[in-house]
C-alpha cells in the first residue's frame, strides 16, 4: 500500500499563526481603527497677500513646528500641507490638512518657508511669465473659500508697491528651503547647508 508523502501527511504540523499571534494582529488592526476614529481632522485657515513677484501664505496651525509636511508643485501650481497636533490624550489629537490649487503656475524651486509654534509661512515665488502684476485672485477656482482669507497685515495695493516693500513684508532671515519640509529631513535640525542660501534672498 502506498504511503502518503510527508508533504501530504495529515500528521505534519502546519505553519499557522498561533492564537496569540492572531490576537495581536486583531488588536493592532483595532487600535489603528480606533486611532483613525479618535483623530480629529480639520482644515486650517490660510491668510494670503501678494506682491508683483511673490505670494505670502500664512497657515494658522497651533504647534505647527511638531511635524508639518509641505509640498509645493510648479505646474499646475499646487500646495499640499499636513500637520499633526498631539494632545494630552488620543481624543485631543488633531490632523490639519490643506490642498490649494493656485490660479497660475509657481516657481517652487525659489520659494521659501518658515515654521513657527503657531503658524507656517510660505513665500511662494511667481513664475516670470506670471510676475509683474497682481493676480486677480489666489486660487484657480473662482468664488469664495471659507478657510482662505486676505492677510491685511501684509497686503499692499499694486500701485503702492515698491521694491523695498517686497522684502520688508516678511523677515527673510527666518525662511528655509521648501525641500526641508517635504519629508522628515527637517527633523535633523537646523544645521543644514540650506542656511548658506539665505542672504541671496535679498536679490530675488
Amino acid at each position: 500500500v502506498a504511503q502518503p508523502s510527508a508533504a501530504g501527511s495529515p500528521f505534519r504540523p502546519q505553519n499557522r499563526p498561533s492564537p496569540a499571534g492572531q490576537s495581536r494582529t486583531r488588536n493592532t488592526g483595532r487600535e489603528r481603527e480606533m486611532a483613525d476614529v479618535l483623530l480629529q481632522k480639520r482644515t486650517p485657515t490660510v491668510l494670503w497677500a501678494q506682491r508683483r513677484d511673490r505670494l505670502f501664505l500664512t497657515i494658522e496651525v497651533p504647534c505647527a513646528g511638531q511635524a508639518p509636511k509641505v509640498s509645493l508643485k510648479d505646474d499646475p501650481g499646487t500646495l499640499s500641507f499636513t500637520g499633526h497636533v498631539v494632545g494630552a490624550s488620543p481624543e485631543e489629537a488633531v490632523e490639519y490638512a490643506l490642498e490649494l490649487a493656485f490660479l497660475h503656475p509657481v516657481n517652487a524651486k525659489d520659494s521659501k518657508i518658515s515654521v513657527g509654534p503657531r503658524e507656517v509661512v510660505v513665500m511662494v515665488m511667481k513664475t516670470e511669465e506670471h510676475s509683474g502684476s497682481h493676480w486677480p485672485r489666489l486660487l484657480k477656482a473662482p468664488g469664495k473659500v471659507p478657510h482662505v482669507k486676505t492677510d491685511f497685515n501684509k497686503w499692499v495695493d499694486e500701485d503702492e508697491e515698491d521694491e523695498m516693500d517686497r522684502d520688508n513684508a516678511f523677515d527673510l532671515s527666518k525662511l528655509e528651503n521648501m525641500s526641508n519640509y517635504e519629508d522628515d529631513a527637517f527633523l535633523d535640525g537646523p544645521d543644514s547647508d540650506d542656511e548658506d542660501d539665505l542672504p541671496d534672498l535679498e536679490k530675488v
